[in-house]
């Protein structure tokens, strides 16, 4: 894991330890882009490797937490892209895969995948290339 233009804060150690495991679980690299850090919260791209190969296929995440009910809740939202454009299923406007964590903030805990969900909002509009 790498770390650019982001100042070290209050969440470091926990954007640190998550990207790691994110890492892990999608067993790939990963390089922290920025992050914003927040009172009770936080949210960062974090992005795989350089795109390779023929189909030059790369991701991006919004690693992000805050909490809710007192607890924190953190999440990744995946976006897939080849040849430097992002991936849609079907004929959605756009599609993200969801991926929560469940445990302590260092990163000792687990992640589970939720699925590729459509973004019928266009929330996610921003991140439609790679890098972009």
């Amino acid at each position: 894991m790498t770390v650019e233009n982001s100042p070290a804060g209050r969440w470091r150690p926990a954007i640190d330890a998550l990207t790691v495991g994110l890492a892990a679980h999608l067993g790939d690299r990963a390089t922290v882009v920025n992050a914003t850090e927040m009172e009770e919260a936080f949210s960062c791209l974090v992005r795989g490797p350089e795109p390779s190969g023929p189909l030059q296929v790369g991701w991006e995440a919004v690693l992000g937490m805050e909490h809710y009910d007192g607890k924190p809740h953190v999440s990744a939202t995946l976006f897939l892209y080849s040849r430097g454009r992002r991936l849609r299923l079907d004929d959605q406007r756009g599609s993200y895969l969801e991926i929560v964590y469940d445990g302590p903030l260092d990163g000792s805990g687990t992640w589970r995948d939720l699925g590729w969900l459509q973004d019928d909002f266009g929330e996610f509009d921003a991140h439609d290339r790679f890098g972009g």
